[in-house]
């Protein structure tokens, strides 16, 4: 890849992930920025200038409002259409102001649609609340950033956090019931504040055992 494919290739990444934002920061927009014409003069020259807009508006399809600041008349342009070093300009100002909120939204929703077919496949009937309910409001109350053991079978879910020796004690507990007491069968995932995967029992009964005595070393 020469260097003006990987310049195209931030370009189309940049506008999509403006695109992609649900809600810009107060203070983002209006952001001043240029765009590539040919004009009459630039024309007789030979070449293109650059011309001074406000980007005040971006929409989902690649849409954008500019406003001529010498006129304060607005137009739809494509956001393509914009200077790269402007998009990434306005790209970081987005990131600087909204604090890292729609990543950590979008963080959710990625975690929340991975564990989605899993729990329709597995619980039957009205237990799917245990996943829509209990199990969402946990993945948003963390903001999808604690670690976590998800227990799944047909009559709901259990989910531990196992950043707190509370969380691990309780699934071992768990653990041990459905074990030695319960003919349902049941699946573990684990999930490490990054990835969702499946792990299997006497593993996680192992590492879970070594992290509960490190939590408690260290608390002594």
């Amino acid at each position: 890849m020469n260097l003006q494919m990987k310049l195209d290739k931030l370009h189309r990444e940049t506008v999509s992930a403006l695109c992609g934002i649900s809600e810009f920061p107060e203070g983002l927009l209006p952001h001043t920025v240029y765009v590539e014409e040919e004009t009459e003069e630039s024309l007789n020259c030979g070449t293109s200038v650059y011309s001074l807009y406000n980007l005040t508006k971006v929409f989902p399809d690649g849409i954008c409002m500019l406003e001529n600041p010498e006129t304060g008349t607005e137009s739809k342009r494509q956001l393509g259409e914009i200077n790269t070093g402007c998009l990434i300009t306005v790209w970081n100002s987005y990131c600087n102001l909204s604090g890292g909120k729609d990543r950590t939204e979008n963080g959710i929703t990625k975690l929340l649609q991975q564990m989605e077919p899993i729990a329709t496949t597995l619980i039957t009937g009205l237990f799917i609340t245990d996943f829509t309910v209990h199990d969402t409001n946990f993945i948003r109350r963390m903001n999808a950033k604690t670690p976590f053991i998800w227990l799944v079978y047909e009559s709901g879910t259990h989910i531990y956090a196992t950043d707190k020796v509370q969380g691990l004690r309780r699934f071992l507990e768990i653990l041990d019931y459905y074990e030695n007491y319960s003919v349902a069968d049941f699946c573990l995932y684990r999930y490490d504040g990054n990835k969702l995967f499946p792990v299997f029992p006497n593993v996680t009964r192992m590492l879970t055992e070594h992290e509960l005595t490190k939590y408690i070393t260290l608390k002594n």
